[in-house]
């Protein structure tokens, strides 16, 4: 891991704070200080946020980037270019200048805040990625590099879900506690409550109409996927006369049964009551029951666990990682070898930054492809989202359940370095690929699994969306549209556990002293838990969206303006009468803190979203392709967003392993 490491935490941002705490978490030695270190700067790792810092401490971080003797990693609101260079945003800022806060909330509402300071905090981890892979680069060349990040690229790269639709010229509203793209797919009134459930296949909505038994579901507006999303409201209306017979409990309970993800909407402080929550993490709940949440509560909580491969660790050669790597110029993980198993956000954006950091990854598809492949809209036959969640990788075919393609399966393990997964826990192990056999095929392999509730778990049978974890993690309890829970619009508790899976993959492949096969494990929900406690723990200002005659402008709490204030100067100013661009500008002139809410298509038009985040690619036909870069610069070794994958290639029986993972895309 980052053992040995010394890193100085010397920002003012919560992404420096939380980037610090996770790269404690995989080793490094951390301090954080407030004001410049009397002793100098003797250390190896310097994380800090320039835009909000004073200008002494500012013109000290520019000569540090400018002596190259560190990494130093420089955490902003918008980044050093573009209209908006220096501008010193808050979370709540960003999200709506980014269009993360107008995809929150319910269609006929308002655009809502998301409870958590979720650009912080995704920054802080995409942060603390990079700098484990510019460790590695540091190990391996001697190379030592900035890095930049940004709030806005973090938020920009959260809308997955979203810019599918102002790809095709659509625009793009609040869906509630929908999915855009997914239908049944809400909150649900129950007898005593209310009850999330999601379904994304055919399969799955089968299920759910055979055991609700309602008859008008069987009607032609609901036959597919395509029409249940076109006549959503007839459709929710119909599953709520079912679910609102039973109690959140029984319906969780029949829908884990059936195989459909399904569950109530937990409360920051009832975490220590929540079964799965209080079996992970026994002293964190004892700790909340005590003692409430506090700013530190977050840190009992951990993102991701790491354990051997197998139960006896299993020697394997000893690996020169200089001999793993090719030039610096391929990326910081140049010579690494990836299998993904995965679907959908999770596994894939794994695999996306990994390969973005110059990994070889090859991604397993079933023989009909990724469900994602065929969602709305797309072109040639591919959606756009799943075209921005697997850039860069060799896509192939194998039926699983036959045995030539697991044979094939395990060829390619032989050869790789990491295998990242979001199948239900135990389904690789049904097929025979659990960790004792995982360790005897490779025994230097990394092993991440990816699951909503974690391996072992209170629900080991119960499967997991997005919108599922947001509920039971306590995200939706902190993100509400006038009293009642909504979801975060973007997937946030994917997202996330996606980025914790990648820092944790990155962080061990940074560790030159590797060789025995490690396991690692993410929850979505330990994920999700650690923000709501940290957001709980650590109370953002408060703010208000205010509508004007294009949309809204968010307001912000400050030392001079309350909540009643800022509502007297909306009004004051007549922001409903005004343009966005007019009212931000009669609440400056009144000294009040205003930025215009974007809307996502409005994105597309956005000179700094164009330059720092769009980007375009070619699929194997020539075909281009809106891709998103990643929101982190390594100054010398560059992530690179380059190819979308065309179909997957059919195993044919012939390939080697390592034919597949040098064919590159096609």
């Amino acid at each position: 891991m980052l053992d040995g490491v010394r890193i100085l935490a010397w920002g003012a941002r919560d992404a420096v704070r939380l980037a610090a705490t996770l790269l404690e978490r995989a080793g490094a030695q951390v301090t954080f200080a407030q004001a410049q270190p009397s002793g100098g700067f003797a250390y190896d790792v310097i994380v800090v946020s320039s835009d909000v810092s004073e200008v002494k401490q500012r013109s000290v971080i520019a000569g540090l980037k400018a002596a190259g003797e560190h990494i130093v990693c420089d955490i902003t609101a918008t980044g050093p270019q573009g209209a908006r260079a220096g501008m010193r945003a808050s979370d709540a800022q960003i999200q709506a200048i980014s269009g993360l806060m107008d995809t929150t909330g319910f269609a006929h509402g308002e655009p809502v805040r998301i409870g958590v300071p979720f650009t912080e905090m995704s920054a802080a981890l995409y942060a603390s990625a990079a700098i484990a892979a510019a460790v590695r680069v540091k190990r391996v060349h001697g190379i030592k590099q900035n890095i930049d990040v940004t709030l806005f690229g973090c938020a920009a790269s959260a809308l997955t879900t979203f810019l599918p639709a102002a790809f095709a010229q659509g625009t793009v509203g609040r869906v509630g506690n929908r999915h855009p793209a997914c239908a049944p797919w809400n909150a649900y009134r129950t007898r005593d409550g209310w009850v999330l459930i999601c379904t994304s296949t055919e399969e799955q909505w089968r299920k759910i109409k055979g055991v609700a038994r309602v008859p008008q579901l069987d009607d032609a507006r609901f036959a597919t996927l395509r029409t249940r999303v076109a006549n959503v409201d007839e459709l929710d209306a119909l599953i709520e006369t079912w679910t609102s017979t039973l109690s959140t409990e029984e319906c969780s309970q029949l829908c884990e049964r059936i195989g459909v993800a399904a569950g109530p909407i937990v409360s920051v402080a009832g975490l220590s009551g929540e079964p799965n929550f209080r079996m992970r993490h026994a002293d964190a709940a004892a700790q909340i029951d005590a003692l409430g949440v506090d700013a530190e509560t977050y840190r009992q909580v951990s993102i991701f666990e790491m354990a051997s491969l197998t139960e006896a660790a299993i020697a394997a050669p000893r690996t020169n990682l200089q001999s793993m790597t090719r030039t610096p110029g391929s990326g910081p993980l140049a010579g690494i070898k990836v299998v993904e198993i995965g679907q959908y956000t999770t596994a894939p954006l794994v695999g996306k930054h990994l390969a973005a950091l110059g990994a070889e990854v090859v991604k397993i598809e079933p023989p009909e492809g990724e469900v994602a492949r065929s969602w709305s809209p797309g072109q040639a036959g591919t959606s756009y989202f799943f075209a921005l969640n697997n850039t860069d990788k060799q896509t192939l075919s194998l039926d699983l359940k036959q045995a030539a393609d697991c044979a094939h399966l395990r060829t390619l393990l032989a050869d790789a370095d990491v295998l990242v997964e979001n199948l239900r826990p135990g389904a690789l192990a049904k097929l025979g690929f659990d960790r004792e056999a995982l360790g005897a095929i490779n025994p230097r392999l990394i092993y991440c699994s990816i699951s909503g509730f974690g391996i072992a778990s209170a629900y080991p049978a119960r499967p997991a969306f997005d919108t599922v974890i947001q509920a039971m993690g306590g995200l939706m309890d902190l993100t509400r549209s006038n009293g009642e829970p909504v979801k975060l619009g973007a997937s946030g508790a994917d997202i996330l556990g996606g980025q914790a899976a990648l820092l944790a993959i990155v962080a061990r492949l940074a560790d030159p002293a590797r060789q025995a096969g490690t396991f690692v494990e993410i929850s979505m929900q330990d994920v999700a838990a650690w923000c709501a406690l940290f957001a709980a723990g650590n109370r953002a200002r408060e703010g208000m969206a205010v509508a004007c005659i294009d949309g809204h402008v968010w307001l912000e709490c400050d030392e001079r303006f309350d909540a009643d204030a800022l509502a007297a100067c909306a009004k004051q100013a007549r922001c409903g009468s005004l343009t966005r661009a007019s009212a931000v500008a009669a609440l400056g002139d009144m000294d009040v803190s205003a930025v215009p809410v974007a809307r996502v298509h409005e994105l597309i038009e956005d000179g700094d979203f164009l330059a720092d985040v769009l980007s375009v690619a070619r699929d194997a036909n020539g075909g281009f392709w809106p891709i998103l870069k990643v929101p982190y610069r390594l100054s010398r070794t560059p992530a690179r967003v380059r190819a979308v994958p065309g179909a997957p290639l059919k195993y044919a029986g012939n390939r080697t392993a390592r034919a597949v993972f040098e064919m590159g895309d096609s």
